[in-house]
């Protein structure tokens, strides 16, 4: 078996495992896209939010750690005749010299800041470059004592895909949770027919309870304005998988 590597550097595995979200699309397009809207997007990826965006008419910059990610965004770009301008950063600490409408992190891609001092960081460099009237907008999850609580060695089957060319892949995962540091260590087992465990992956991510999301933003100089259970805009409840956030510098 493969030692674990990153997802990050392999785009096509990467899209395998996170198809397109319509409800995720059509809310964000909603909330941010818009002919003239000045709009960045942070850990953009593959462009699976960037090209819709682009589409509605907004002036769109992705910025993504990772260059293979943005290579296939560019690619996917070029293909449908769309200029988004894509730049490698890292969301801790970036100066693009100018200031946007609405800055999107989508995806649970802000918990991948497993330091507070991270969160912070991010947090700082967003309110650089936000309009005076501007938004910050994320989806999270909200942190499932269910999930959380399994054995750290216990595999369940996260999916099964359609690979152009090893055919149907499956994908296994097992989550080690640290109720102290808050961060779960996420394994991911890549099996094809030929060949079990091929590959493997591993992505750490920090968990962000609602309560706790609340002082987070307020630490970090940011005003609530709304908050969702879901993209269909629906209350957070304790049955919410997910909190979408919307924020403004206070």
């Amino acid at each position: 078996m493969a030692l674990a590597d990153d997802l990050y550097e392999r785009p096509e595995l990467y899209d395998l495992a996170s198809p397109p979200d319509p409800d995720m699309e059509r809310f964000y397009v909603a909330m941010a896209g818009g002919p003239g809207r000045q709009v960045l997007e942070l850990a953009c990826g593959t462009g699976r939010l960037t090209l819709p965006l682009s589409r509605s008419g907004a002036d769109v910059t992705g910025g993504d750690l990772s260059q293979a990610m943005l290579d296939m965004a560019q690619q996917r770009a070029r293909a449908e005749g769309l200029a988004p301008v894509l730049v490698q950063l890292d969301m801790r600490d970036f100066a693009l010299g100018r200031r946007f409408d609405t800055i999107v992190v989508a995806a649970n891609s802000l918990l991948h800041l497993t330091r507070t001092a991270d969160q912070m960081a991010f947090l700082e460099s967003a309110a650089r470059h936000l309009k005076p009237d501007g938004r910050l907008i994320f989806d999270i999850f909200v942190p499932s004592a269910w999930i959380l609580s399994r054995p750290g060695d216990e595999r369940q089957l996260l999916g099964v895909f359609q690979h152009p060319e090893l055919g149907e892949v499956s994908i296994e995962e097992t989550i080690a949770y640290d109720p102290v540091s808050q961060i779960s260590q996420i394994d991911w087992y890549w099996s094809h027919p030929a060949e079990r465990n091929f590959r493997h992956t591993r992505l750490e991510m920090r968990q962000i309870y609602p309560q706790e999301l609340l002082l987070l933003l307020e630490r970090g100089g940011f005003a609530l304005v709304e908050r969702f259970g879901g993209f269909d805009r629906s209350p957070l409840t304790p049955t919410s998988m997910r909190q979408v956030v919307i924020c403004a510098v206070r």
